[in-house]
C-alpha cells in the first residue's frame, strides 16, 4: 500500500511540475521574432556596444519596430543609437515575415533592396577601392 501512495506521490509531482513547465513557456510575438531577426545581423551586431570617444562610453544600438499597415505592408525597423536629444538610425530595414524576407535601404544608391544584394554591393565596393 506505501508503494501504491508512493507511486501515486511521484506521478502527481510529475504532472505538476510538467504543466507548471508550460505555463512558464513565453509566446513571441510578431515584433519579437523582427527584432531577433534584425539583431542576428551581423552588421547590427558589429555596431553594438560600439565606443564612443565623444561620450567616453560604449553605445548599444537601439531597435525600433513600426508595424505593418495599410501604406506599408512589411515591419520598418530602424536601428541606432540613442544621443542625450535624438535617435540616430544606422540602418533601415523593412521585414516581410510572411515570406521571411529582409530588405534594407541603400542609402548609398538611394534604394530599397534585399539584404543579399545590398551585401554583394558593399563587397563590390571594398573590392574596388
Amino acid at each position: 500500500m506505501k508503494k501504491l501512495y508512493s507511486l501515486f506521490f511521484i506521478a502527481f509531482i510529475t504532472t505538476s511540475f510538467c504543466q507548471a513547465q508550460q505555463r512558464q513557456q513565453v509566446v513571441l510575438t510578431a515584433e519579437d521574432s523582427v527584432r531577433n531577426l534584425i539583431e542576428a545581423l551581423p552588421e547590427v551586431r558589429e555596431k553594438d556596444h560600439v565606443y564612443d570617444s565623444l561620450t567616453n562610453r560604449r553605445q548599444n544600438i537601439i531597435i525600433r519596430i513600426t508595424p505593418p499597415d495599410s501604406a506599408v505592408a512589411m515591419y520598418h525597423v530602424e536601428a541606432g543609437y540613442q544621443g542625450n536629444n535624438r535617435f540616430q538610425p544606422h540602418f533601415y530595414f523593412y521585414v516581410d515575415l510572411a515570406n521571411n524576407m529582409i530588405y534594407i535601404e541603400d542609402l548609398e544608391r538611394g534604394d530599397r533592396t534585399t539584404l543579399e544584394e545590398w551585401r554583394a554591393r558593399r563587397s563590390r565596393a571594398k573590392d574596388q577601392k
